[in-house]
């Protein structure tokens, strides 16, 4: 059997009901058994209306109180209240979706300034500098803030062995700042770690001086000795 739509039940349960109260015309009785015939769900709403206009009959009419009447004035007085009601509600919505918006748009705005501020005022924490130095030569040095000033991370090779070679650091201000010393041993690579008391965001450059007093690395352009 193929599947009633609810609507057609509806239908049907409609005429169910006035036929079972005597209401329903003779002409209509075929299409509505028809659909009682199909119907699981409408059948057992039949069975429990059946039911239902069975104990109908027992009723005493005479002890039903009659319903009371509703002034004209208090339907009104009442249909106006809760008119009003529905009014101050939905007011009340729109105050509440009006007072969400502003507050969220709020919300946005702080994250804004926050994300503005916290970009603009906060220093990072690290910054890597490439040194220059004789073609030969290879150095880099990558600055880390620390509570204390900034700690450095010397990376070298090319310059010859057997030579004290200077760290320093340049402040802003155009003055140098020893941060350590090393040692190359047999022309090997460099890995060293040195200190300075100067705060990350003072420091605008790293050079690395022989034992001479010479440049041999820096991160700024300039001209270097050949190393031998």
């Amino acid at each position: 059997m193929g599947s009633v739509s609810d609507s057609t039940c509806e239908q049907w349960r409609e005429a169910l009901a006035m036929h079972l109260l005597g209401d329903q015309p003779v002409e209509e009785m075929t299409g509505l058994l028809a659909h009682l015939d199909g119907c699981a769900e409408c059948q057992a709403i039949a069975s429990e209306l059946t039911e239902t206009v069975a104990m109908l009959k027992y009723v005493d009419r005479s002890s039903v109180e009659p319903t009371a009447s509703v002034p004209p004035s208090l339907t009104g007085r009442v249909l106006g209240d809760l008119h009003e009601v529905g009014a101050v509600e939905r007011r009340r919505r729109r105050r509440i979706a009006a007072m969400t918006g502003l507050v969220g748009a709020l919300a946005a705005a702080l994250i804004l300034v926050a994300v503005f501020s916290s970009s603009h005022a906060a220093t990072p924490s690290e910054r890597a500098m490439a040194l220059n130095g004789a073609s030969s030569v290879s150095a880099s040095a990558l600055l880390v803030k620390q509570a204390w000033g900034t700690s450095l991370q010397l990376r070298e090779s090319g310059l010859p062995g057997g030579h004290v070679y200077t760290v320093s650091m340049e402040t802003k201000s155009g003055r140098w700042w020893t941060a350590g010393t090393y040692r190359p041993v047999n022309d090997e690579a460099v890995f060293a770690t040195m200190a300075c008391a100067v705060s990350l965001d003072k420091i605008t450059g790293v050079r690395v001086v022989n034992s001479a007093g010479a440049t041999v690395a820096s991160s700024q352009d300039a001209s270097y000795p050949s190393v031998n």
